[in-house]
């Protein structure tokens, strides 16, 4: 779930809340070299893995339905795409 999006995210809520305190990410250790900060990576990631959305189901659309109701159907599942799309780019799950 290590993304640099949430990592940037997760940074940025955390200089509003500490300020200056180090933060130091180290790529040989996979994680932050400061204590507090390791900790608090931890609980932002547990966090996002506990989190999870549900869509609205997709719907099956076929050429049965009048033209208007088959283009609703078809923009209502890309709709559902989008914000699935969204969701997962944000560090979030979505419930299949």
């Amino acid at each position: 779930m290590h993304t640099d999006k949430a990592r940037a995210e997760f940074e940025a809520a955390y200089r509003t809340r500490y300020g200056s305190m180090p933060m130091m990410w180290s790529d040989s250790v996979a994680g932050y070299l400061s204590a507090h900060a390791a900790g608090a990576w931890w609980a932002w990631q547990a966090s996002r893995r506990e989190l999870v959305i549900q869509l609205p189901e997709k719907l099956t659309c076929d050429d049965g339905y009048p033209s208007d109701d088959m283009m609703m159907c078809n923009e209502h599942n890309r709709a559902v795409d989008k914000c699935r799309a969204a969701i997962e780019a944000a560090g979030v799950k979505v419930k299949e």
